[in-house]
């Protein structure tokens, strides 16, 4: 099947090819992917889960909330909740953005 004359591949050259093309194929595929998957997370940062509006970050002393203007939905983390809950302040914190988001619907 394979001639060996001169100018002619050997059976090894041929897969010795194969196997580079194939390595260099699948490092493209994964970098691809991986660019995929930082494209769909960055397009997703601080917008809302709600409507998908921009969300802007506040911070109150160790506090960080995200904050949707449009439709007034308030994210925080899991670690921010409990904290709030075991000092007592989820709801100082609560009242707090019930007047933000009064005195932002007067101004707009």
């Amino acid at each position: 099947m394979y001639k060996e004359g001169p100018g002619e591949p050997s059976r090894l050259e041929d897969e010795y090819f194969y196997k580079k093309d194939r390595e260099l194929i699948d490092k493209m595929k994964a970098a691809e992917q991986q660019k995929k998957e930082i494209l769909e997370r960055t397009q997703h940062y601080h917008k809302c889960s709600k409507c998908g509006h921009g969300m802007e970050e506040r911070v109150r002393g160790e506090i960080s909330l995200l904050c949707c203007h449009h439709c007034e939905s308030v994210h925080l983390s899991l670690r921010t909740l409990e904290s709030l809950a075991h000092h007592g302040r989820l709801k100082a914190v609560i009242n707090d953005l019930q007047d933000h988001l009064s005195t932002l619907k007067e101004s707009a």
